[in-house]
């Protein structure tokens, strides 16, 4: 396969100049901005052929049944998540193209991709983990071992990756569908019908009284042990953001909720989500739980919670399995309810709280 690209390149002309294609980078690439990165990516994702002939030049992140290549034992890290070269990832999957979706562009203009590698045999896999001195992980865990940008980027690239997979066929005719180069839109090979990959936007709010004194936590079945976390649910059709949360906040535990205000988002991998991270006050009064969605709920002090941030921080696996002594902890780092907690004990002011996220 090697050799197959720049034959390629050369049949097409796949030049710059030919291409119509703006590269970033001529000179010192860490000067590059935002603007050209965006410009640049956009021209890779509506142009196959430029798309494809930037696969040697980039860096590629590596799935196997969206478990992602992690240093584990280096977790929350510059160099947690592996990033592999285009020769590289071809020495141990050869079909890159077929199972490549375009990513970004980096700070330093390569374009970076993410290959699904599906299941590999056991001394291939074998192989690129210890030459990488990596492993493939739970995408759950793997969020939580990155950093806040990072899981973003997994995140990205799992959808991407899962989209495909589930919309091989049209909506409309039940055709078979083409994928683009990027991965990033699928044209229905009888009745032409286009479909790209999207987001399903869900409200995710602190609900605190008045005063700042007390917060309204939640706790799912399928938490850990002791883990409660904020109120969340997906928008439906027609509705705004503050409409869904007053919705979801009444909905689960019977409040009433004001002053809704926006502060972050988040991308989600599960299913595919845009979580929309809010504040919204209502006063102390008893919970009415839905026992449909949720466990338990609960009213929570400042130094309840301040002391459930201080054990996530310290032990942040016990995302995964949980605290034997049943105390209380938040989501970790890597999840927006972490961050609309963490500044609510601190009372960032919220036009602020975006910059300290970001």
């Amino acid at each position: 396969m090697c050799a197959v690209l720049p034959l390629l390149k050369r049949r097409l002309g796949l030049s710059a100049g030919r291409l119509g294609l703006t590269l970033p980078g001529l000179g010192n690439r860490n000067i590059i901005s935002y603007v050209e990165r965006i410009r640049f990516l956009q021209q890779l994702k509506e142009q196959d052929a430029a798309c494809l002939s930037q696969l040697p030049e980039g860096q590629f992140l590596v799935f196997s049944r969206s478990k992602p290549l992690v240093r584990v034992n280096q977790a929350n890290t510059n160099e947690a998540l592996v990033w592999l070269s285009y020769t590289d990832v071809m020495k141990y999957h050869q079909l890159v193209p077929k199972s490549t979706v375009l990513l970004d562009v980096s700070e330093d203009g390569k374009p970076r991709y993410s290959v699904q590698v599906g299941a590999l045999g056991t001394e291939t896999q074998e192989q690129l983990e210890s030459d990488t001195g990596a492993s493939f992980t739970d995408l759950r865990l793997a969020l939580f071992m990155v950093n806040w940008q990072e899981a973003h980027t997994l995140s990205r690239a799992n959808c991407v990756h899962m989209w495909n997979k589930n919309t091989a066929f049209c909506g409309k005719c039940g055709a078979p569908t083409e994928r683009n180069a990027a991965g990033y839109s699928r044209v229905c090979s009888s009745c032409g019908h286009t479909q790209y990959p999207s987001s399903a936007p869900v409200g995710i709010v602190l609900v605190t009284d008045p005063e700042l004194t007390q917060v309204v936590l939640v706790r799912q079945p399928r938490h850990p042990p002791g883990m409660y976390s904020c109120v969340a649910g997906f928008s439906d059709a027609g509705e705004s953001l503050e409409e869904t949360v007053k919705r979801e906040v009444a909905e689960e535990v019977g409040l009433e909720v004001a002053s809704v205000r926006y502060v972050a988002s988040q991308h989600w991998p599960f299913p595919g989500s845009l979580m929309a991270g809010c504040f919204a006050m209502a006063d102390i009064q008893e919970l009415k739980i839905d026992e449909k969605e949720l466990q338990d709920a609960r009213w929570f002090s400042r130094e309840e919670v301040s002391d459930a941030l201080e054990r996530i921080k310290t032990n942040p696996h016990l995302r995964l399995r949980g605290n034997p002594t049943g105390e209380l902890f938040v989501p970790p780092p890597g999840a927006i309810a972490f961050h609309l907690i963490a500044h609510w004990i601190k009372r960032t002011p919220v036009h602020q709280i975006y910059h300290h996220i970001y």
